[in-house]
């Protein structure tokens, strides 16, 4: 059987998410020739705006800040080897407590869906 190579995912809610937490670990398996993915599961929406503007402040923009997070994290994953980014497109529902989190359709309150794996892990 042939040898598979080996993965590592990286799964967060925001752009960004990756080099505050993961970066380190994310670019040093690259960088040992592993394949590494990196899931985002929103758009940053609430990010800070440029100028350090924050969400619900006057100039916060989401049509400014989203290809803004978009071109920070293509950079990221440039600089960290990423492999694959795959995003998932969720509106940002801010962080914890935030209340964004109560909106109709903000990542926050979308439900979360089990299903069966797809594969067996074997070592």
């Amino acid at each position: 059987m042939p040898e598979r190579p080996l993965t590592l995912m990286a799964v967060h809610a925001h752009p960004d998410d990756e080099a505050i937490s993961t970066g380190g670990i994310l670019a040093r398996s690259s960088a040992d020739g592993v394949r590494t993915v990196l899931v985002t599961c929103t758009n940053g929406e609430l990010g800070d705006a440029p100028g350090g503007i924050k969400p619900g402040e006057p100039g916060h923009d989401e049509s400014v800040v989203v290809p803004l997070r978009r071109k920070e994290l293509e950079a990221s994953c440039e600089v960290l080897g990423i492999s694959q980014l795959e995003l998932l497109g969720y509106h940002d529902s801010g962080m914890e407590g935030w209340p964004q989190n109560d909106e109709p359709g903000s990542f926050w309150r979308t439900p979360v869906r089990r299903r069966e794996p797809v594969g067996r892990v074997t070592t």
